[in-house]
């Protein structure tokens, strides 16, 4: 069973966004491409380095349920400030704006979902969910499963959890009903409700109870779940309980942070019930309602956890305005080449060195290219992505930037410019054969490159090319 259009492909945590699945990184590598289907497909697949053809259409669901697939009025990939400063402070090993981020997204969980709920049937359960978009009322998920469990622990701390069967009912029961009573009003009706399952317990469950595939589907709602801050899975909160799915977790000043969590997680995004799930616009309206920075600090002021961050998120810089693909292109390299923690083993960036991403920012999508040298055009095979300062010369920072490399021929001008044959002055190719071992057709080789211009020259690579004239 679907939890409330919970995606049951991958787990929802930061790691899931910004480290060990970097679907998040991903996205930000084709921030400004057109959403082309067959193109986005085959450039995830590169970033991953998968054989799956099917692997986009996997995470799809997780982005989509994020709000991460932000798309302009032009069908191009748009920037997502907010989460990009979280990205970055996750990769400097400060954790907490993401976990701020996740325990807020809690809080924007409704059902129906703009951009993934769809009709649904569930054979096994006798479940035919049809209109399922248009006929259930808003409803807020996590709101309700709080004030559940506020409702259990002012009843009795000790029974401030839910079982896995107790969950299960809670999901099936909300289709069965199409959400009725699924609201604030109703708490101590449900309550009765569940603690009558507690009791008696749930003939339908008995019979799927062990079943893999509902414990695989109960571990999508508890993973996304647990990175709540009030919320545990730890049964020994709860003296071992058999079959525990979540629960309060004993914290000082709980039923104020409860409160207030509860009264915080109502909002709703209200849409046009009869658009597609993939309509366009509104993608972009629901991504801009869910990570406008405004809205994220009014929730983290307003509830009563995180004191000392209140203002984390205050150095969000503004979304780029102007779309102009250069700029763009160069900017999806640059924020690649942040993201590399380090550049000798694994990485963030699925293994890829910041080598394959400056070759990429040289040729990819080019069929040859020109010589940084001797200024002749080749097939991109036949080009080095060269270092002008020598990589084993360079900081972490230096071998991250765009400009320490240029593409050199394999034809001879790699070799002679990394060999010191040559050098660059001003912008201008000199010789440098003293003392070094030569045959005539060298000779004649370098004198033809003596004193053109080095069209890689240029203020951002001036002091590369300076570097390497007084190393040679």
């Amino acid at each position: 069973m679907i939890f409330f259009n919970i995606p049951s492909v991958g787990q929802l945590k930061p790691s899931t966004l910004f480290s060990e699945d970097d679907h998040f990184g991903f996205i930000q590598t084709i921030i400004g491409k057109e959403y082309n289907r067959s193109n986005i497909t085959s450039e995830c697949l590169d970033y991953y380095d998968k054989t799956n053809d099917r692997y986009w259409d996997q995470i799809i669901t997780i982005i989509n349920f994020l709000g991460i697939k932000k798309l302009n009025p032009e069908n191009r990939f748009c920037e997502i400030p907010l989460l990009e400063f979280v990205a970055e402070k996750f990769d400097s090993d400060n954790k907490k704006p993401s976990k701020i981020i996740f325990d807020y997204l809690l809080s924007q969980w409704q059902f129906p979902h703009p951009i993934v709920t769809k009709n649904r049937v569930i054979n096994s359960l006798d479940l035919n969910m049809e209109n399922i978009r248009k006929d259930f009322p808003y409803t807020k998920p996590y709101q309700i499963i709080l004030a559940l469990l506020k409702e259990l622990y002012l009843i009795n701390p000790s029974q401030a959890y839910f079982s896995n069967e107790e969950f299960y009912w809670f999901g099936y029961h909300f289709y069965k009903t199409k959400a009725e009573n699924y609201n604030l009003k109703s708490i101590k009706k449900l309550t009765k409700d569940l603690l009558d399952i507690r009791k008696n317990g749930w003939n339908l469950f008995k019979g799927i109870k062990d079943n893999s595939g509902t414990k695989t589907h109960l571990s999508y709602p508890k993973g996304f779940l647990k990175n709540s801050s009030v919320l545990t899975d730890d049964s020994g909160f709860y003296s071992n309980q058999s079959d525990f799915f979540i629960g309060l977790k004993p914290i000082g000043n709980l039923l104020n942070i409860l409160n207030s969590l509860i009264e915080n997680s109502g909002d709703i995004f209200e849409f046009d019930r009869n658009l597609s799930e993939r309509d366009l616009q509104l993608c972009f309206d629901y991504s801009e309602h869910l990570y406008e920075t405004n809205r994220v600090n009014n929730w983290l002021r307003n509830v009563e956890i995180y004191d000392e961050l209140k203002n984390i998120y205050s150095k969000v810089k503004p979304i780029t305005k102007k779309f102009d693909e250069k700029i763009f292109r160069r900017l999806n390299i640059e924020r690649q080449l942040k993201r590399l923690t380090t550049l000798e083993r694994l990485t963030v960036t699925r293994q890829r060195t910041e080598q394959h991403i400056l070759r990429a920012y040289l040729l990819k999508n080019k069929k040859s290219g020109s010589c940084a040298i001797c200024d002749k055009d080749y097939p991109i095979q036949f080009l080095a992505t060269a270092h002008i300062k020598k990589r084993k010369n360079c900081s972490d920072d230096e071998k991250k930037d765009l400009n320490v490399v240029m593409p050199a021929c394999h034809l001879g001008c790699d070799k002679i410019y990394e060999e010191g044959y040559i050098y660059v002055d001003k912008g201008l190719i000199h010789s440098n054969l003293y003392g070094k071992e030569t045959t005539d057709p060298l000779k004649k080789y370098i004198a033809d490159l003596e004193d053109k211009t080095c069209n890689y020259f240029n203020e951002e690579t001036a002091n590369y090319f300076k570097h390497h004239a007084e190393n040679v």
